[in-house]
C-alpha cells in the first residue's frame, strides 16, 4: 500500500486541499480526501491532481502524416478534403503490421504526455495492402491493442464496417483494404477481435460502428448501429463534409441526423464524429437524443470541415467531447479551448457557454463536460478517482509560471485556455506513474522501433 500526497486534487467539481490519495499493490484507488488515511509513509507531491482526459477520435497511423500535406498539389489546385483524403489513403495502403505497431506506440506514449489518459481508436485498416484478409482476420487490431498495452494508456478499440464509396457508388481500389463484403462478415470479424480482446487484453474495451453515412447503405447502417453488439460504444462519422450532407439529402430525401434520429434509435451509447454540417432541427434532435458528438476542432479547421453549432447545442443540454483524429494537433487543452476560441471570433463575444444554470466560469465548464462526455465516449463506466478502480490523474506543476500563486479557482481556467504539456509534471494511468516530467517512461526503450519504421514508410 502507498501513500501519495497532492497540493490539492479536484474531485466533482471541488478541490480538495491537501489531498491523499492511498493505492493498493496494484494501483487501485482505496481511498482520496482531505484526510491522511495513516497508512504507512506518505509520499510529498508538490503539485495540483486532476483527472485525465478522453481522447474519443484518432486514427493512430495518421500521426505519421500530420503536417506533410500542407502544401498545393499541382494536381488538386484547390485543395480541401478530398483532396488530403488522397494522400490519405497512399499512407493507409502502405502501413504494414510491423510499422503500425511502432507507429501506435509511439503516438499513444506522446498522449499520455500531453494530458490524455485514454483514447479511442476508430480503426478501418483490417486487412493487407492487396485488401486480402490477414491469416489471422484480427492482425491489425492485434497490433493495436498491443500498442496500447506497451504505452499503459486506457484503451477503446472501434473497428467498423465500411463497404460503399458513396451512395450507391462501389468502393475504390485504395479502399479495398478497408472493406467489409457485408455485415455478417464484418460482425464475424467483430466477433474475432472482440474474441481475442477477451483473452489477451481484458482490460480494454471493444466498440464498433460504421466509418460514415456515405460508407454504407441505410439497411446496413440501421441493423449496426440499432443493436449493441458489444459492450463498447457505437462510433460513426457523420456530415463532416458540405457535400456528404447535400450528397445524402439529395440521395436519400433526409438529413442525416434527422434518419439516425428515427431509425437507428441514437441515445447515449452513439457517439457521432464530427457532425459538423447539421441544420437547427438536427441539433435539437441530437440534444434530445442523449447522444455525444466528439468534435475535433484542430483537424476540421486544418481539413476545412466547418464548424459545429456549439452554443446553440450546448444550451440545449448536448453531450459533447474532444478528439484528435488526424492528430495535427494532440493537445486536450488546446482542442477544448479551440472549441470556445472559434465561437469567440463569430460571435465577438467572449464565456459564450456560461450561464447561470450551466456555470459562470468557462475553463471549469468545459473542463467538465469534456471529462464526462469523453469517458462515455470510451465506453468507460467508473467516474474518475472512483474507488475500487485502477487510478489515473494528471498532475499539474504548481510551481509553473502559469500556476505559481494563482489560486486554485483560476487553474482549470489556466489549463484549459492556455496550458500545455508544459504544465504536467506527472501523468498516471491503468495504476501506474507513465509521465515522469514530461517524458514516458518507455520512451526511449520504442525510439530506436518507431524511428525504423517511419524510416521505411517515409522511403516509400
Amino acid at each position: 500500500m502507498s501513500v501519495l500526497k497532492f497540493s490539492a486534487a479536484y474531485r466533482d467539481g471541488t478541490w480538495i486541499e491537501p489531498c491523499y490519495v492511498e493505492l493498493s499493490p496494484e494501483g487501485r484507488l482505496l481511498s482520496l480526501g482531505q484526510s491522511d488515511p495513516n497508512a504507512g509513509e506518505v509520499e510529498e507531491r508538490r503539485g495540483y491532481l486532476v483527472p485525465g482526459m478522453s481522447n474519443g477520435h484518432s486514427h493512430s497511423f495518421q500521426y505519421a502524416m500530420a503536417g506533410m500535406s500542407e502544401f498545393i498539389n499541382p494536381l488538386h489546385m484547390v485543395d480541401n478534403f478530398w483532396s488530403w483524403r488522397d494522400s490519405m489513403y497512399k499512407l493507409a495502403n502502405q502501413i504494414d503490421p510491423d510499422q503500425l505497431l511502432e507507429l501506435s506506440t509511439q503516438f499513444y506514449m506522446a498522449l499520455l504526455e500531453e494530458g490524455f489518459t485514454g483514447v479511442c481508436e476508430f480503426h478501418y485498416l483490417h486487412h493487407d495492402q492487396g485488401g486480402k484478409a490477414y491469416a489471422e482476420p484480427y492482425r491489425m487490431s492485434s497490433v493495436l491493442l498491443e500498442a496500447a498495452n506497451r504505452a499503459g494508456i486506457n484503451f477503446t478499440l472501434c473497428p467498423v464496417y465500411y463497404q460503399q464509396a458513396a451512395p450507391g457508388v462501389a468502393l475504390k481500389p485504395e479502399q479495398k483494404r478497408f472493406a467489409s463484403e457485408d455485415v455478417d462478415t464484418y460482425l464475424h470479424l467483430l466477433e474475432q477481435i472482440a474474441t481475442y480482446g477477451r483473452s489477451h487484453h481484458p482490460d480494454m474495451i471493444i466498440g464498433y460502428g460504421v466509418h460514415s453515412m456515405r460508407s454504407a447503405s441505410l439497411l446496413d447502417i440501421k441493423m449496426i448501429l440499432s443493436a449493441h453488439w458489444t459492450p463498447g460504444p457505437a462510433h460513426v462519422h457523420v456530415s463532416e463534409q458540405s457535400e456528404d450532407a447535400r450528397v445524402f439529402e439529395s440521395t436519400y430525401g433526409t438529413r442525416a441526423i434527422d434518419w439516425l434520429f428515427d431509425n437507428a434509435a441514437l441515445d447515449v451509447h452513439h457517439h457521432l464524429i464530427h457532425a459538423t454540417h447539421i441544420n437547427s432541427v438536427e441539433v435539437r434532435k441530437l440534444a434530445a437524443s442523449g447522444a455525444t458528438v466528439v468534435l475535433c476542432p484542430s483537424t476540421e479547421a486544418n481539413l476545412g470541415d466547418g464548424i459545429f453549432p456549439l452554443p446553440d447545442f450546448h444550451r440545449l443540454n448536448g453531450s459533447w467531447c474532444i478528439g484528435t483524429d488526424s492528430h495535427v494537433n494532440i493537445s486536450p487543452f488546446a482542442e477544448m479551448r479551440a472549441l470556445e476560441l472559434t465561437h469567440r471570433l463569430l460571435l465577438e463575444k467572449r464565456n459564450i457557454l456560461c450561464s447561470e444554470e450551466d456555470g459562470l466560469d468557462s475553463g471549469q465548464l468545459i473542463f467538465d463536460r469534456v471529462a464526462a462526455a469523453g469517458r462515455r465516449a470510451l465506453g468507460q463506466k467508473a467516474e474518475p478517482f472512483a474507488v475500487g478502480e485502477l487510478f489515473e490523474g494528471v498532475v499539474l506543476d504548481a510551481d509553473h509560471d502559469r500556476l505559481l500563486e494563482r489560486p486554485l479557482s483560476s487553474v482549470l481556467g489556466v489549463l484549459v485556455f492556455v496550458g500545455d504539456r508544459t504544465l504536467l509534471k506527472e501523468v498516471y494511468a491503468k495504476g501506474k506513474r507513465r509521465v515522469v516530467n514530461g517524458e514516458h517512461e518507455d520512451r526511449a526503450r520504442y525510439r530506436g522501433p518507431y524511428r525504423q519504421a517511419m524510416k521505411s514508410l517515409m522511403k516509400a
